[in-house]
């Protein structure tokens, strides 16, 4: 009999194209800095979709770390200067960055299938003129520190307009910065730009203010106990006024700050002033600069040599002495002169440095060239081509008979 064996078959279905969940995150300004650790994991929304949502200040620059938190990994906007938000879905490339225009409520979505980003505005915040922090900082206000201290930050008085009672200002340089009310003030320069608060937004108060626009400074024209206002605020603007309650006329002075003391302003070295007369001696050598009592820099962006030992005081670029050696500074009428340490010219054939060509300086080039022994030795290249040699001890006997070469 003939036996029939049935088979079932077991059918494998292949989940093709199915990937397992990915992971994706956001890197940049308000998560986590940009770094490639910690930073914020987006949700998986399903159909390839990954989402964020929450509270962004304009101005911050982010971008997605797709799988990995590493700058190989990195997407960003793929056409554009990558202002957002559009709203719309956008193509991503590696690399790049997309910068926020408006401080709100966000949704940011990522399609992993798809490698496209949109970024959604879906709340901007009312602004209340209260709810904001204020600070100055700059030469003519304690010095370029950041973050302020806490003399630089303003009073709220809780009605839209803040103060600040400053001692001690100076004529010099200032930049004002302003913050929501929740935020710290951190080493970032672009708050005192030209975004929220800068110079093309100051209004003159009771003292005229030499104002410019954009990134630069404005400056503060005489030196005293002042009160500062601010007042009309607006999410790009305010009104600032500067009382000054009394002048102060500080007495001149100059101080030395450079490479040799690390650029450490709580050690600079001061002047002596003598009838009008500023003097220093110190050593020193490398790049420096020069700062007067009003905390500005004075500087002239030369090189100064023995051929140059006058050069006068100029804003601008550092000071520069190639050789550590002990100097003396002296600063008349706004000219800085540098008296350089005399150098005693050797005379020919003088090895030893005692002023006379002697057997003396023969010995000190023996001592020199059988026992590399140099404690002697002032000048021992006496022909001067470049080799202590006994073509050296020869031009030395050439000396002694008088046929010096």
């Amino acid at each position: 009999m003939k036996k029939i064996i049935t088979l079932t078959v077991v059918a494998l279905f292949a989940m093709v194209g199915l990937k397992a969940q990915a992971t994706m995150y956001l890197v940049g300004d308000g998560f986590n800095g940009w770094t490639t650790t910690g930073n914020v994991e987006m949700s998986f929304d399903g159909d390839s979709i990954y989402s964020w949502s929450g509270d962004l200040t304009a101005g911050s620059s982010f971008a997605f770390f797709r799988d990995t938190e590493s700058w190989g990994s990195q997407r960003g906007p793929a056409t554009g200067d990558g202002s957002a938000p559009t709203g719309d879905w956008e193509e991503t490339v590696a690399m790049g960055a997309w910068k926020l225009t408006a401080t709100g409520s966000y949704i940011i979505q990522y399609n992993y299938n798809n490698d496209q980003a949109k970024i959604v505005l879906t709340e901007e915040p009312v602004f209340n003129p209260a709810q904001r922090r204020f600070a100055v900082t700059g030469a003519a206000f304690g010095g370029w520190n950041m973050p302020p201290a806490g003399n630089q930050i303003f009073s709220n008085n809780g009605d839209g307009t803040y103060t600040l009672e400053f001692e001690g200002a100076t004529a010099s340089d200032f930049k004002l910065s302003s913050i929501g009310i929740n935020d710290d003030f951190t080493n970032n320069w672009g708050l005192f730009d030209s975004g929220v608060m800068g110079a093309s937004n100051l209004a003159v108060g009771n003292n005229d203010l030499s104002t410019s626009y954009g990134t630069a400074n404005m400056h503060f024209p005489v030196s005293g106990n002042v009160t500062l206002t601010i007042t009309n605020v607006t999410e790009t603007s305010c009104t600032l006024n500067i009382t000054l309650n009394e002048e102060i006329i500080p007495d001149k002075a100059y101080y030395l700050i450079g490479e040799f003391n690390g650029w450490d302003e709580s050690a600079m070295v001061p002047f002596e002033e003598n009838e009008g007369v500023f003097t220093l001696t110190q050593t020193f050598g490398g790049e420096f600069k020069i700062k007067d009592e009003n905390g500005n820099w004075l500087g002239g962006g030369v090189t100064l040599t023995v051929d140059n030992p006058s050069v006068t005081l100029v804003d601008g670029g550092n000071l520069i002495l190639a050789e550590e050696l002990e100097y003396t500074l002296t600063i008349e009428n706004g000219v800085l002169t540098v008296t350089f340490p005399s150098i005693n010219p050797v005379t020919p054939g003088d090895v030893d440095g005692d002023g006379v060509v002697s057997s003396a300086d023969i010995t000190a080039l023996y001592n020199y060239l059988l026992n590399n022994d140099s404690s002697s030795i002032v000048n021992g290249d006496v022909d001067n081509d470049g080799n202590i040699t006994s073509a050296d001890v020869t031009c030395i006997y050439n000396i002694l008979l008088g046929s010096s070469k």
